[in-house]
């Protein structure tokens, strides 16, 4: 796990060795390793549910080491043997992770997908009702990859969705507009929520023109503590890709509870 956040690694270097002079420790050295003096737990989410675990070593990444221009915690994580009711995360896959919190007791919910064409239904149906003033172009994809006229679709529960969306729409004036957003419906875009309210960015050549984030991406779910679930959304800036963040967002609220840049390259 990494955390990009200068105070975030101060504090919790300053945490495991009692002393505040992580700077000056990395004077000289682009990392430092340091073995928690006890043992501290963690709680991993993912798709498969709530898995304890507990932290096995921290690493601090001297600032611009890893691309962005504050200091990186990289995390290491070591789960029990066998795991719990199979909520272990297999590798290479999208989680988050609490220190110091207990995992749920229950597995996430069983939930049934939606064919791959209701899902582009109900994919362009949302993107519809984000801009119903102007023309939308194209027909969408099921890609999280995709940069426009492609979506994703999570279930949540049997009838409940999340959908993310990047559409090209023709607007009155003429002008390209891509428009993005998250939602959470029922089937048919019934009782639509939005999570993320749609943006709307001129294209030029294909590319936004304005700085921030220039579209969403939703890459997956994971289960929290509580059972609930979080969305994992890369939000992408086409014009400042720095800017580009992977977050964790509270569909209920579309609160941001965690995000760090989304291009991280440590040694």
């Amino acid at each position: 796990m990494f955390v990009a956040d200068d105070r975030y690694a101060r504090d919790f270097y300053r945490l495991l060795t009692g002393t505040g002079r992580l700077q000056d420790s990395l004077t000289g050295h682009p990392l430092v390793a340091v073995e928690p003096r006890s043992i501290r737990g963690a709680t991993v989410l993912s798709a498969r549910g709530a898995a304890p675990a507990r932290l096995t070593l921290a690493r601090f990444h001297a600032a611009q080491t890893c691309g962005p221009s504050t200091l990186v915690t990289e995390l290491v994580l070591a789960f029990p043997p066998g795991g719990i009711g199979g909520r272990t995360p297999p590798s290479h896959v999208n989680v988050v992770a609490l220190l110091d919190a207990p995992p749920a007791s229950g597995p996430p919910p069983e939930v049934t997908p939606l064919s791959r064409t209701r899902a582009l239904e109900l994919v362009r149906q949302v993107a519809q009702l984000a801009e119903s003033r102007a023309t939308l172009l194209g027909s969408f994809m099921l890609d999280p990859d995709k940069a426009e006229d492609a979506g994703e679709v999570i279930p949540l529960s049997n009838n409940r969705y999340a959908v993310g969306f990047r559409g090209r729409f023709l607007a009155s004036d003429g002008d390209t507009l891509l428009v993005t957003g998250l939602a959470v419906t029922k089937r048919d875009a019934q009782e639509l929520r939005w999570v993320l309210r749609p943006l709307h960015s001129r294209l030029s050549n294909g590319m936004a023109a304005a700085k921030g984030p220039a579209r969403y991406s939703l890459r997956g779910a994971v289960t929290g503590v509580d059972g609930r679930a979080l969305l994992l959304v890369d939000q992408i800036a086409d014009v400042a890709p720095r800017d580009s963040r992977a977050t964790a967002v509270d569909p209920e609220t579309g609160r941001v509870v965690a995000a760090q840049p989304l291009a991280l390259r440590c040694p």
